[in-house]
């Protein structure tokens, strides 16, 4: 008797007995296909939506501070900028070590300890006296929070079938905007107040400070949560830990199936699927010294074909992140100054009246947020939670890479009709479904990933497309606001250029469907 099988008699054929190993050893989709899909599944894809909502907490949360905080910290435009993707700067660096980790060392463990420091840090956030300390303190933030905007794709993914593991994404995405609508009514709220703390003669507390603990309190409680979850089986297999891998599968047959037993789940051993088996033959050699190891751990991306897939998800995650993560970042401020009673002019495109103002259009130092602000940075989270309901309804019948070139389409049709629309009210709206679409994208470019690359690399590889995803974001929150203020015109025709661009591109990926 051997792990529970009977050993076949000597004097049977050998490809009898292989049948009947065949029969009992399971690959971890397999396995993961016989514990059903249930409780575990819905639960990990709430506490990966809430990881992802963390990430869109301190994004969005900074744009809706940044135009009321500006005059207590003596702000500039170009500063402003800087703030603003500095948490982006601070996931470009650390990416790829993140992924690192993640692969190496656990999914779970690296989520909890993330996120723990991003709640830290982006607390903290709250005692900046000036540009540098923000700076500084956002882009620790950034560095922490780098690991639950790309590890909880892969983790969530590896508990997920293949046939519903593109859809489980995308519903835990519908997290983002339910951030969206946290971080703006919480704004809302909290800045109407206008009570000062005086903590000294150089330091005041006032709302917006506050609004820093709020945005980050979510983050902390999923910490906590993660803190009970399990670690990935799928990573566990591949570090040769093929029992825990195992016991985790069997805890999941029960709370799915609702039964205190496991005589029903019929896996008795785990073995590695074809492409992992192979990373992991080719990565046991792979140890030593760090920066030796990391490079080992990158060789299988950039062969073919993934050399190719992974040149397409980067090219995606730019375009993604260049209007989620820069637009995204001066929406509040340009819909802030469209609503505010000197520049609204009626029969003006959004265009005229950014360079009507000249440098005041958006450098203007208001320090106080147009209720149009909120109003429609929440319309934008609220469509952003339909969106994406819709579209995981729609990915069990529709390839991944359909819908992405629709995603990416409907977002630069939106930046080209922007240039010929005059009314306020459509143009706000234009500008959030160009945001909410493009922002989509970075879900199901990761979906990709997870679907296109093995357990060895796939967390390494999210961190590496989110690196150039968030460079452009960076790139994009620093320069568009002066770039609109100088030719808007030539910017949203280059920004829905680079939408049109990624919707064909995806052309070239293999179909997926979810």
């Amino acid at each position: 008797m051997e792990n529970g099988l009977p050993t076949p008699h000597s004097d049977l054929p050998i490809s009898e007995a292989t049948v009947h190993k065949a029969q009992n050893d399971h690959t971890l989709d397999e396995a993961l296909q016989l514990t059903g899909f249930g409780k575990v599944q819905l639960i990990l894809s709430v506490l990966s939506g809430v990881s992802m909502m963390t990430v869109v907490n301190e994004a969005v949360g900074i744009s809706i501070i940044l135009p009321v905080a500006q005059c207590d910290l003596s702000l500039s435009p170009w500063e402003k900028g800087i703030l603003g993707g500095s948490m982006l700067l601070g996931i470009m660096v650390s990416s790829y070590f993140w992924g690192y980790l993640a692969d190496t060392r656990g999914r779970q463990r690296i989520l909890k300890y993330a996120l723990f420091g991003t709640s830290f840090f982006g607390a903290m956030s709250c005692l900046a006296t000036g540009f540098v300390s923000l700076f500084f303190l956002r882009l620790l933030t950034g560095v922490c929070v780098a690991a639950p905007a790309s590890t909880v794709y892969a983790y969530l993914g590896e508990f997920t079938t293949p046939s519903r593991r593109s859809q489980m994404l995308s519903f835990a995405s519908v997290w983002g905007g339910v951030g969206i609508v946290y971080v703006s009514s919480i704004g809302w709220w909290i800045l109407s107040y206008d009570w000062v703390l005086t903590i000294s003669d150089s330091f005041e507390f006032k709302p917006w400070r506050l609004l820093f603990i709020i945005n980050t309190m979510p983050g902390f409680l999923n910490g906590i949560a993660f803190c009970f979850c399990p670690e990935s089986p799928k990573f566990l297999v591949s570090q040769g830990r093929n029992e825990e891998a195992l016991e985790i599968l069997k805890k999941v047959y029960k709370l799915n199936k609702g039964t205190d037993s496991t005589d029903g789940y019929e896996v008795t051993s785990l073995r590695l699927d074809s492409e992992d088996a192979i990373a992991r033959e080719q990565s046991e050699n792979g140890s030593g010294a760090l920066l030796k190891s990391m490079v080992q751990q990158t060789l299988p991306i950039v062969k073919l074909p993934y050399l190719v897939y992974f040149i397409i998800c980067c090219v995606h995650n730019i375009g993604a992140f260049t209007i989620y993560g820069g637009l995204g970042l001066w929406f509040p401020d340009i819909i802030n100054h469209m609503f505010s009673a000197k520049a609204t002019v009626e029969g003006n495109k959004v265009c005229n009246i950014l360079e009507q103002n000249g440098t005041q259009a958006i450098g203007m130092e208001l320090c106080n947020d147009e209720s149009e602000t909120f109003s429609y940075t929440l319309i934008s989270g609220v469509m952003s939670v339909v969106q994406g309901i819709a579209v995981s309804l729609v990915l069990g019948k529709i390839d991944v890479k359909i819908m992405t070139m629709f995603n990416f389409t409907v977002a630069g049709i939106c930046g080209v009709t922007l240039q010929f629309v005059t009314n306020p009210y459509a143009v706000a709206i234009l500008f959030c479904l160009m945001i909410v679409f493009a922002g989509h994208c970075v879900v199901l470019v990761n979906a990709n990933v997870v679907a296109l690359f093995n357990t060895k690399v796939r967390a390494m590889t999210i961190g590496l497309t989110n690196v150039f995803g968030r460079l452009s974001g960076f790139a994009a929150s620093s320069l568009l606001g002066n770039m609109m203020l100088v030719n808007c015109e030539l910017t949203l025709i280059m920004l829905s250029l680079l939408m049109f661009t990624c919707s064909i591109s995806a052309i070239l990926l293999p179909s997926k469907r979810s």
